[in-house]
């Protein structure tokens, strides 16, 4: 399975299946985000026309999923180069085998220094998301909290 799993930096050719696998993340997060598929697509365009990176994870051939990230400024660690995780993605026919654990790690190896310090954020509304990042080794910094 390791050696079947690649990796590649996404390009603007992947924006329709990374709004596509935005769109399956949106519903099983149970987030409320409204946009629609074409919304979603405009938004990775310019995501990946400016600061933010992509990866595509594929297995046996397939594109099973992606990660999106960009250079983050944090404010209480200003000397440590920080990385904002903005979305991770595996197709839910592809979860619960160890390939997401799998591809994170690896993701982490080749495309980030290994003394980076990375941030991410869990919805409330995602547990088996929160037991995913806990077992990957994030640990719960803060809290936000919104209304509206």
């Amino acid at each position: 399975m390791l050696m079947e799993l690649q990796l590649r930096s996404a390009t603007l050719d992947d924006i329709a299946i990374l709004a596509e696998m935005n769109q399956q993340l949106i519903i099983d997060e149970g987030g409320q985000n409204t946009m629609s598929l074409d919304e979603l697509a405009d938004r990775m365009q310019i995501w990946l026309s400016g600061d933010r990176e992509a990866v595509i994870v594929e297995y046996r051939d397939h594109i099973i999923g992606y990660l999106v990230y960009w250079r983050a400024e944090d404010e209480f660690y200003p000397y440590q180069d920080s990385f904002y995780i903005r979305q991770f993605f595996i197709q839910p026919s592809y979860r619960r085998r160890g390939i997401g654990q799998i591809a994170f790690d690896r993701i982490i190896d080749v495309y980030f220094d290994s003394d980076v310090a990375l941030t991410l954020d869990v919805l409330e509304s995602n547990p088996e998301g929160k037991a995913f990042w806990a077992k990957m080794g994030f640990e719960e910094y803060h809290t936000t909290m919104r209304r509206g």
